[in-house]
């Protein structure tokens, strides 16, 4: 017998978010919420990725979705026009023509109790978990926990790129494989700002990504063994949140995208 599914109203999307991870809860330079089109339409499905562009509007429109729902603002910084003959111009004529909406949700997402590190935490299987930089008693950036056991520093990195799905990750640090690593401290996308406060919480390694050169040589200094992961760590997103939907009642298909969306091809 096949289940019909009924028909439903993008607002719960609106609903959904309001009361997991509230806009008010993103940094005031961020900006997430609906960026694209309407909510108030009839959803026909949803696809949830951790970029929007132009291979992942394709996709939405093979997929029958009419809601994209994004990690990482589409538009970030405001658009002083809109010109098509432009990338990203380009990109939101295509959605706008094809009547999809795009809706974002970043740092609020980051920031929430069982939001991006939350995430990041429970693929590792951490014990004893607390969040790295509360904002209250539940919320706040990053996620600090044990592993089950210690391990050497060469299986502890084998087994993070295993349980996070890497291909790659640059250390920094001296590459000691007597040292034992048990307690992490996690902050997914660009953490490096939070060295000074990984440092002090004692971790054995931190995990975060976009490290620069010069914030690299900082951490040698501090002697904070850090494993950049890099930003696409993150894809975890889409189907994290595609579960959440799912259990939170949203009854219309729901797609993680099958886009690579790794800009870096190591050579």
């Amino acid at each position: 017998m096949l289940l019909r599914r009924c028909l439903m109203n993008g607002q719960i999307i609106r609903t959904f978010f309001d009361t997991r991870y509230p806009l008010d809860f993103a940094y005031a330079w961020d900006n997430v919420g609906l960026q694209i089109g309407t909510l108030d339409k009839t959803l026909t499905g949803i696809l949830i990725t951790l970029d929007v562009t132009q291979d992942v509007a394709k996709e939405a429109l093979q997929k029958g979705a009419n809601l994209i729902i994004s990690h990482h603002p589409l538009i970030f910084k405001p658009l002083a026009n809109i010109v098509t003959d432009s990338y990203k111009g380009q990109l939101i004529e295509q959605l706008l023509k094809s009547g999809i909406t795009v809706y974002v949700s970043h740092t609020n997402y980051d920031l929430g109790h069982t939001g991006m590190n939350q995430v990041l935490a429970d693929r590792l299987a951490l014990t004893e978990q607390a969040v790295l930089d509360p904002i209250d008693d539940t919320h706040g950036l990053g996620r600090i926990g044990r592993l089950r056991e210690p391990l050497g520093l060469n299986a502890a990195i084998a087994y993070i790129k295993q349980a996070l799905s890497l291909r790659h990750a640059r250390f920094i640090g001296v590459m000691d494989d007597d040292t034992r690593i048990q307690t992490l401290a996690i902050s997914g996308g660009s953490g490096a700002s939070q060295m000074h406060h990984v440092k002090a919480s004692g971790a054995d390694l931190y995990l975060t990504g976009d490290v620069s050169y010069h914030q690299a040589h900082d951490m040698r200094q501090l002697g904070l063994r850090t494993l950049d992961i890099g930003h696409y760590a993150e894809h975890l997103f889409a189907p994290a949140l595609k579960k959440e939907l799912e259990d939170y009642g949203v009854n219309v298909p729901i797609y993680a995208s099958n886009i690579n969306l790794d800009p870096f091809t190591f050579v």
